[in-house]
């Protein structure tokens, strides 16, 4: 019994720790899930779970070795944190999808990295920073989601008509009536069978806009196919 009670007074207070960080870095996780983002519950507190183990094991081994400030051989935990968070980076970036019309999981990316800092932080002892630091990213998550920030959008606009190249021009100022910019244009065209294929890649704000320029682009006789992603 006593080897029991001797386990758990030594390393108790660092068992504690590595439940702490289960449980918020599981809050901050249920947050990413219930979006259906990839890093979901189980990996948001692995992550937090490992990096609180990293510190933790470099705090253990330290105190068992009885290194100090004075020894020549020293074991820096903060040297392991800053291994924890840059090795997280590479986790992140697998979470990113980028593609040539939109790029997706920076939010999730950046969840994983800043749950890791709660496991350094939980690893440290520093229960309150943690859970303050916790706190204050699942107010990001939650409440700055729901601001009803307006954001500019934006299209891939594919266009396919045979004639001349000036109806490009009287589409562009059909675009400009719905306040939709172009900023920028790739133009394919067969002089030969007088074939035009012109892709726009377009910037508006509100989705009505984009709603109504499709629609009048589809009753648009001289275009053979419209194409609006």
């Amino acid at each position: 019994m006593q080897p029991i009670l001797d386990i758990i007074h030594s390393d108790g207070p660092y068992v504690l720790r590595l439940l702490v960080a289960m449980v918020l870095g599981g809050l901050v996780g249920i947050e990413r899930q219930s979006r259906g983002r990839s890093a979901g519950l189980r990996t948001n507190i692995l992550v937090c779970l490992g990096s609180a183990g990293t510190v933790v094991a470099f705090q253990k081994l330290s105190r068992d070795m009885g290194l100090d400030a004075e020894s020549v051989v020293r074991l820096d935990p903060a040297r392991a944190a800053a291994g924890v968070i840059t090795g997280i980076g590479f986790l992140g970036a697998g979470t990113i999808v980028k593609s040539k019309d939109f790029v997706r999981g920076l939010t999730t990316a950046a969840s994983i990295w800043v749950v890791s800092a709660v496991g350094v932080t939980v690893g440290l002892g520093e229960f309150t920073i943690a859970t303050s630091l916790t706190g204050f990213v699942l107010v990001t998550l939650y409440a700055l989601n729901r601001l009803p920030l307006r954001t500019d959008r934006y299209s891939t606009v594919r266009l396919a008509w045979s004639g001349e190249l000036e109806v490009l021009t009287a589409i562009e100022n059909m675009l400009k009536t719905h306040h939709i910019r172009v900023n920028h244009r790739s133009i394919t065209r067969k002089p030969q069978l007088k074939q035009c294929n012109v892709t726009l890649y377009v910037r508006f704000r509100e989705p009505d806009f984009g709603y109504e320029a499709f629609a009048e682009l589809q009753d648009d006789q001289r275009l053979d196919e419209v194409s609006w992603n």
